[in-house]
């Protein structure tokens, strides 16, 4: 799941561009660009692909995704395309950093959005009480024109940078080997990302990133600061606890689809993670969705 550079014009004489898309499935190619996007899902379900978070989205789902950041939301396309509903809705927004020029994020009004801008580097998903507030503004905002249009999306910013109610996807680790480059970790990052629910060995990956098994090794551990083996467990980890919790898979559903064949393996990798064994974390998860209710 190579991620493709895309090259997005500015809007000649607009701040940002905004857009209404409709479609029967999403369906897109992992992709990053130069500028910062803020998508609301409207209708549709699916896998969110964002950096290295792996989720499931739905209707009400406000992401803001960084510059460079790698991302795509797909859905499974429906048996017969032809006779098929556009059953799935978004609306999208893309605007540069610096849509109102050069020293807009110098000003000391704009130190909010600034901030918003470099969280937003790592994706950011909005809580459904912040949502349903940008949501409401942001369906405005496919109506007005001029001044008002402007106002209204520094409005949207205004309350995105004020949130707390919010979490980070992409991990530090996807930032800090993404973001700087790093083609061979890059390749290996790709490749596991695509194979993470099948069996992956060592000589896999090392001939991925074309070096013999003993420097990939001693490589991966120089650059990120972990073993390869850990790095690929907190994938397939992070990967079944959304499984568990916003799925509502079984545990051993959720193992096996995360690629652990073995459950005692599982759960020894799960409490070593996440400090807690997956019989605790299903509880907890819960108990929270109880108090909720």
């Amino acid at each position: 799941m190579k991620a493709n550079f895309r090259k997005l014009k500015s809007p000649i004489e607009q701040a940002f561009h905004i857009r209404k898309d409709t479609r029967t499935h999403f369906n897109d190619h992992w992709h990053f660009h130069d500028i910062l996007e803020l998508v609301v899902i409207l209708k549709g379900e699916g896998k969110r692909f964002i950096g290295d978070s792996i989720e499931t989205f739905s209707e009400g789902d406000v992401i803001l995704v960084g510059e460079k950041l790698p991302h795509v939301w797909r859905s499974k396309p429906p048996e017969n395309l032809d006779q098929s509903k556009e059953s799935c809705a978004s609306i999208i927004i893309q605007f540069s950093p610096n849509f109102l020029g050069d020293g807009f994020l110098s000003l000391g009004e704009s130190k909010k959005i600034k901030e918003l801008f470099t969280r937003a580097e790592m994706g950011m998903s909005f809580a459904r009480v912040t949502a349903k507030k940008m949501i409401k503004k942001i369906k405005r905002l496919l109506k007005v024109e001029g001044m008002e249009r402007l106002l209204l999306f520094l409005n949207i910013l205004n309350l995105a940078s004020q949130a707390n109610d919010y979490r980070l996807l992409a991990t530090p680790l996807f930032k800090e080997t993404i973001f700087k480059s790093d083609i061979k970790i890059n390749r290996v990052f790709e490749f596991v990302m695509d194979n993470f629910s099948n069996p992956i060995t060592l000589d896999e990956v090392a001939e991925v990133a074309s070096m013999n098994k003993t420097a990939f090794c001693r490589y991966f551990k120089n650059r990120t600061n972990k073993t390869f083996t850990s790095f690929l467990n907190e994938i397939r980890i992070g990967y079944a606890c959304k499984l568990i919790h916003e799925e509502k898979y079984s545990i051993s559903e959720a193992a096996y689809l995360s690629g652990y064949n073995s459950p005692s393996h599982f759960n020894k990798q799960f409490r070593l993670i996440k400090k807690v064994s997956p019989s605790e974390f299903a509880n907890s998860t819960k108990e929270n969705i109880e108090e909720l209710v």
